[in-house]
């Protein structure tokens, strides 16, 4: 045995001793391009700074021909001069990697990151500095770059931490125990979210504590954001969070500095008198492929999913999360720190992910396992004692936190030894979001408002029990400001009853608030002045001009032809949509629709229908409301007659301008469909 590990002991002195013998090979930085071609990017090479103009701008320094399969790492030493690194790039000769293999991302809290080989390179084309996403106009001094031989080859763990945990370590504070939810939240107001917790780079490249440019344009958090929020009239913040991105060790210890970075927020928010929510993790990131592979793959990741495969290492998960969370935030913390348990926890990749079903078995199971979770979350706050024994906490149903997805039998409220501290949450996007969102708003949509409240009243408000929308939004991008305007005054008429508030999502494109700049855009001041004056129950006056400008004009669609072209159905899966928009205002109350028919088959059907928001799919024959000439109401309807002429009554046109409708069949080609009066 001993013979054996001297032998071992001299093997390995053996190959430290080659991979010293091996001699560094210092690339000559001299052979830096002094700018990129489009001069977004320069370097000086006096002083090895490289000065980025534009974000992901790159510039290329080449290594010289070099045999790199003689070392097994790439050094790079440098200088951040802010709080933004750098994205190193070793492009290797070698088609089948892809850029995430070549990449490495330097953040801005180190001076040197070590970078492994891949197995089996020999040789780099070029070596590239790029600037990381969304970040415009910093600077970073490059200092030397060498490959090397070393015994144990390993990249820089950019997420190594010596700090000790965040405790708070006060043994009593004061909390207004009396203080019921259904009176607290109505004294919440409109809050706004902000997100620079919450983003994640999908473990395409390790951020560590750059998180806040790994993806979105944040930034990192400042003092002067929260006094704008505070200034501009909000008077709540939410603040998501993904700590499953800092994670240290397979016991999901989170980094302390990103817990440390989380407090110094609240209290910046406490000390300007807002409350504010701190957001369990999202469910919704393992969607992206190279994510779930880094949570099976890497120590550093973790994310929980609503599914009976992955609930016990998923409890797991959420129970460390919020044992430090609680741990960290009690008793010098009082009523206006709020907690809330998990932000849309979906089912990803289920057909139902959407919005839950009540008649979906698989869904039925999942509301059983998120019932779970969210009971894990309130007894482990709960257990930690002090403040957060009384703390108020929100409380997410299944999927995109719908309102339907807490109206209905399978949800249930965690059981807590607190009472009257339960908040319901609930997300809500009126004219959706993104490039589907709906661009007009119209009497559809505000029966869904309608719909909407009086469920939560029938479940909630008539019990008093509160609910809180933890996100509303109106895309500025793509939605015309009056109609985002209209359709959030009605809401806002409901959310300032009792028993509801709401806070406000950030988007990401700076059309509210520019947070690298830190300042509001004036454009949409109209549109934010009017939400707060609505939160308080008031109307913001509107400029005659602005009005006028901003007004959106809509032609009669009488008479026109809805199909671009003739539509052929061919078979069931191949439908042709009438998008809602067109629909909205262009039409009168109630109308006929009339198509042009050519039979082409024996069985001729025609298929009208629509989709609702709650998923439930109507086939427009089988309303009693619906009258037909040209054909038979049956299965779908019966085509007789070359003209088929339907009857939309004023309840299925406002379903139709809220849903628009799809149109199909069999053994015909639909050659035109047009409203007539």
């Amino acid at each position: 045995m001993k013979k054996l590990l001297c032998l071992l002991i001299l093997a390995c002195c053996a190959i430290a001793a080659f991979a010293q013998n091996v001699k560094p090979y210092t690339v000559d930085l001299n052979r830096m391009d002094t700018s990129n071609d489009d001069k977004t990017v320069t370097f000086d090479r006096k002083t090895g700074t490289v000065t980025i103009k534009k974000n992901t701008a790159n510039i290329y320094l080449w290594p010289g021909d070099i045999d790199i399969s003689n070392y097994n790492i790439a050094r790079v030493k440098y200088k951040a001069s802010g709080d933004c690194g750098f994205i190193f790039v070793l492009d290797y000769d070698d088609e089948t990697l892809s850029w995430t293999d070549k990449s490495t991302y330097c953040p801005s809290y180190l001076d040197e990151m070590v970078v492994t080989i891949h197995p089996g390179q020999k040789k780099v084309n070029g070596i590239f500095f790029q600037g990381t996403w969304n970040v415009d106009n910093y600077q970073f001094i490059i200092e030397s770059v060498t490959f090397e031989k070393v015994a144990n080859p390993v990249t820089t763990d950019v997420f190594a931490c010596d700090e000790p945990p965040v405790i708070d370590t006060a043994t009593s504070g004061k909390i207004d125990e009396k203080l019921s939810a259904w009176d607290f939240v109505s004294t919440m107001g409109v809050g706004w979210q902000y997100p620079v917790f919450g983003q994640s780079g999908y473990g395409n490249l390790d951020f560590g504590m750059d998180f806040y440019y790994c993806w979105n344009r944040y930034g990192k958090p400042t003092k002067k954001i929260i006094e704008l929020i505070k200034q501009k009239g909000f008077k709540t913040i939410r603040l998501q969070t993904t700590p499953g991105d800092h994670i240290l060790d397979s016991a999901y210890t989170i980094d302390p500095r990103y817990i440390a970075a989380i407090k110094e927020v609240v209290d910046w928010a406490l000390e300007e008198n807002l409350n504010v929510i701190i957001c369990g993790p999202f469910a919704d990131y393992m969607k992206n492929e190279t994510y779930r592979k880094v949570v099976k793959e890497n120590v550093h990741y973790a994310a929980y999913l609503v599914n009976e495969e992955n609930k016990t290492e998923s409890k797991e998960f959420i129970k460390a999360v919020w044992t430090q969370y609680a741990r960290a935030f009690n008793n010098s913390y009082d009523e206006h720190l709020i907690f809330e348990t998990l932000n849309e926890p979906v089912h990803v990749f289920h057909e139902h992910e959407v919005l839950a079903r009540t008649d979906c078995e698989v869904c039925k199971k999942d509301y059983a396992i998120l019932n779970e979770y969210n009971q894990l979350i309130v007894d482990t706050i709960r257990s930690t004692g002090g403040n957060n024994a009384k703390r108020f906490i929100m409380v997410e149903g299944l999927g995109y936190a719908r309102w339907q997805c807490i109206t209905n039998n399978l949800f249930k409220l965690p059981k807590d030894k607190a009472k009257n501290k339960l908040i319901p949450a609930v997300h809500h996007y009126p004219l959706g979001d993104g490039p589907d969102a709906v661009l007009l708003y119209s009497k559809g949509i505000k029966n869904q408002i309608t719909e909407e409240f009086a469920a939560l009243d029938k479940y909630y408000f008539k019990k008093h029990i509160p609910v809180y929308f933890t996100e509303i939004g109106f895309d500025p991008d793509n939605i015309p400001v009056l109609e985002r305007l209209n359709c959030m005054k009605d809401l806002m008429a409901e959310m300032t009853k009792k028993g509801r508030s709401c806070a406000a999502n950030h988007d990401d494109n700076f059309s509210y608030i520019n947070l690298l700049e830190a300042k509001w855009n004036e454009d949409e001041a109209p549109y934010l002045n009017s939400l707060i004056y609505a939160s308080q129950g008031k109307e913001y006056p509107l400029s005659e001009d602005f009005i006028k400008q901003n007004e959106i004009k809509i032609e009669s669609i009488v008479g026109k032809n809805l199909l671009s072209e003739a539509f052929d159905p061919k078979n069931w899966e191949n439908s042709y949509e009438i998008k809602p928009a067109i629909l909205v205002r262009s039409v009168s109350e109630k109308y006929k629709l009339e198509f042009q028919i050519e039979k082409t088959g024996s069985k001729p059907i025609l298929q009208v229908c629509f989709i609702d928001k709650n998923e439930n799919f109507t086939d427009i024959s089988a309303r009693s409301d619906v009258k037909v000439t040209g054909a038979v109401k049956g299965w779908c309807f019966e085509v007789q007659s070359d003209t088929i002429v339907i009857t939309v009554s004023e309840k299925l046109a406002i379903d139709f301008e809220s849903n628009g409708f799809y149109i199909n069949g069999q053994d015909i080609i639909i050659k035109s469909v047009k409203v007539i009066e």
